[in-house]
């Protein structure tokens, strides 16, 4: 049981035994009804109101008036400052009845009803005033503490979103993501970032997010980044109350700020870690690249595709038509490869007329379609700006995580095995890479059927 429910029960026995003793009471009755009142009142000094959000206490403070008190029901409502309308009741919602005000810091915040008095219990105005005064008071103490604990929150995880450092920039996420899950009254999490930073759109979530049949808010806050893209917290509430949104919004801000300042670094490093001629990244890249997107692949257990591919009788176009329509063909596989790749896929020159791709996929067959859609490019870039019978071609070695490695050195390797065994079975084709080192050739075309 609850903590609610245990009070509720040992009230319930309380009033029990105090309606008995007043049906017999006779001429001590107005004894016995001055010491329920004072009983109902200590039960109401003893809710800890620094502990519970401020609907809990209000909802808590009528129950205990209704489960002691012999009315039929009593209701309080509280429009605070600030917060939104709290409507709570315990027995019969009163329809008319008796209604006092509810002052917190000296102002009117609400008003406390009951319906439903006895005409035994004599003139119990000075009781519903003294305990409309104590829920009153009650209720401005938690929204107090409730404002402190929002603050605490907030500042935990604007703390975080600040700090999110590049290298560790998932785990940081999902620190993040744990601290929205701590707000007061939230009790699940789910941060969605679609940012160039941290590669392919990301989800992630904490917090208990099962369906358990009871009512819960879920509310949706984005902030849209413009073309740098968006990032959007769902909150899931206890009840149906809803989350501070400006002070989710004030933490999405937090987190922008981080992702561009983690952008602008990228933005550094790329200087340095580009290869001039084409703009693509160099081998220094390619390490980096490939740590990442493993990292993540492992904790999403998602594949990751690595091509390692070169062109088909490149020499030649050097040989014959000189370096200067040679470059223009390293450029136009370069422009090949990003035509045919997304923003946070790494894209890598090694040297000469070999190039990587470092792609997270749904599966291999993903795999295949990019392989296969980036040869084509390539031919038909490459084809419209050479001579006439200059075709030129490309071969792709294919290798998968986990499937064919699991660090970035036995990827390559298997990668680069499969790009040998494909050149010796003819070119202008994909060999994908297996565990025990053989592979699968697929010539030009394999995925539409067509032949050589």
């Amino acid at each position: 049981m609850t903590d609610r429910e245990n009070t509720l029960a040992r009230l319930d026995a309380i009033q029990e035994r105090s309606l008995d003793r007043l049906r017999d009471a006779g001429a001590n009755r107005s004894l016995l009804v001055e010491l329920l009142e004072t009983s109902c009142l200590l039960e109401l000094a003893k809710i800890d109101a620094t502990r519970l959000d401020p609907a809990t206490y209000l909802q808590l403070a009528v129950d205990v008036i209704a489960q002691l008190y012999p009315v039929q029901g009593v209701a309080a409502t509280v429009n605070a400052p600030g917060m939104r309308a709290v409507d709570v009741h315990a027995g019969e919602r009163p329809s008319g009845g008796r209604r006092y005000p509810l002052l917190g810091g000296g102002l009117t915040i609400g008003v406390l009803l009951a319906g439903g008095v006895p005409g035994y219990l004599g003139a119990p105005d000075r009781f519903f005033e003294r305990a409309a005064a104590h829920i009153g008071q009650g209720f401005a103490t938690a929204m107090h503490a409730d404002q402190l604990r929002r603050d605490a929150a907030t500042a935990n995880a604007a703390a975080v979103a600040s700090e999110l450092a590049d290298r560790e920039i998932v785990d940081g996420l999902q620190e993040l993501t744990l601290s929205l899950a701590s707000f007061p009254s939230v009790i699940a999490a789910e941060l969605a970032i679609d940012h160039h930073v941290v590669g392919p759109p990301l989800r992630l979530r904490s917090g208990y997010w099962d369906s358990d049949g009871q009512a819960h808010s879920i509310d949706s806050i984005m902030l849209d980044l413009g073309d740098a893209g968006r990032v959007t917290a769902r909150l899931r509430s206890s009840d149906s109350s809803t989350p501070d949104e400006q002070s989710v919004r004030a933490v999405l801000q937090h987190l922008a700020g981080s992702l561009e300042r983690i952008a602008h670094t990228h933005a550094l490093r790329e200087q340095a870690e580009t290869e001039p001629l084409t703009g693509l990244g160099n081998r220094r890249r390619l390490q980096r690249g490939l740590e990442q997107a493993l990292g993540r692949a492992e904790r999403s257990n998602e594949p990751v595709a690595v091509l390692l591919l070169d062109l088909d009788r490149f020499k030649p176009v050097n040989d014959e038509l000189g370096y200067e329509k040679g470059d223009e063909v390293i450029v136009a596989c370069a422009q090949s490869l990003r035509a045919r790749t997304r923003a946070y896929d790494e894209v890598i020159r090694l040297g000469g007329d070999e190039f990587v791709v470092v792609a997270p996929v749904p599966d291999l067959l993903d795999a295949l379609h990019l392989a296969d859609d980036v040869r084509g490019e390539i031919a038909a870039r490459c084809g419209a700006i050479l001579p006439e019978g200059w075709g030129l071609t490309a071969t792709v070695g294919l290798a998968l995580f986990p499937d064919a490695g699991r660090s970035p050195e036995s990827l390559l390797r298997a990668a680069d095995a499969a790009l040998y065994r494909a050149k010796a079975a003819g070119r202008d084709g994909v060999m994908v890479a297996e565990p025990d080192g053989a592979g699968a050739y697929m010539p030009r075309n394999f995925l539409t059927g067509a032949g050589e």
